[in-house]
C-alpha cells in the first residue's frame, strides 16, 4: 500500500519527506548513548535472522560473540537497551535496512506512486519507507518511516 501526497513548492515537498524521517533523539539532541548492558546468554525470537544479517554463523544460538555483534549494532543505530537481545526492535531495524536496500534508486518500481502528479511524497505502508520523487524521477529516498498503528491507522491516497 502506498501513500502520496501532492505539494506546491519545492520546499514543501522537501519538508514532508524529511518529516517523515526517524532520527532517534538521542542523535539529534547530541545525548550521550546509554549505558551498555551486559551480554545477555538468552537466544531471541529473531536470532537466526539477525545472525544472518550480520554475517555471523547462523545456528539459532546467542553465542557470547553474536551477542557483541548484536550490541554493536544496537549501539550504532540507537536501539536501547543495548542488552544483545535479537528481538523484535533489533530485527525489524535491520528488515528495514534490508527493504531500503531492496529498494535502491527505484523504490517505485511497481508504479503505485503516481508519476504525474509533479513532485510528491510518497509513503510505502507495506515496506515502511518514503521518498520523494519529481515525475518518474527520484529526488530523495527512500528513508525509513513509521507509519500509524491500531487504532491510529495511516490514511492512504492522495492528500
Amino acid at each position: 500500500m502506498i501513500r502520496f501526497a501532492q505539494r506546491a513548492g519545492k520546499r514543501a515537498g522537501i519538508a514532508a519527506g524529511l518529516t517523515s524521517l526517524l532520527v532517534p533523539a538521542a542523535l539529534v539532541l547530541g545525548a550521550a548513548p546509554a549505558q551498555a548492558a551486559s551480554c545477555n546468554v538468552t537466544t531471541g525470537p529473531h536470532q537466526k535472522q539477525v545472525e544472518k544479517f550480520l554475517g555471523r554463523t547462523v545456528d539459532g544460538r546467542q553465542s557470547s560473540a553474536d551477542c557483541k555483534a548484536i550490541q554493536d549494532f544496537q549501539r550504532k543505530h540507537g536501539i536501547t537497551p543495548t542488552m544483545g537481545y535479537a528481538g523484535p526492535l533489533t530485527w525489524r531495524t535491520m528488515n528495514t535496512m534490508i527493504q531500503q536496500k531492496a529498494a535502491g534508486t527505484n523504490p517505485n518500481k511497481d508504479r503505485k506512486c503516481p508519476t504525474n502528479k509533479g513532485r510528491i511524497a510518497c509513503v510505502d505502508l507495506t515496506r515502511q519507507l518514503s521518498w520523494i520523487q519529481d515525475g518518474s524521477r527520484l529526488k530523495y529516498g527512500p528513508v525509513p518511516v513509521r507509519t500509524g498503528k491500531d487504532g491510529t491507522e495511516t490514511r492512504t491516497g492522495l492528500k
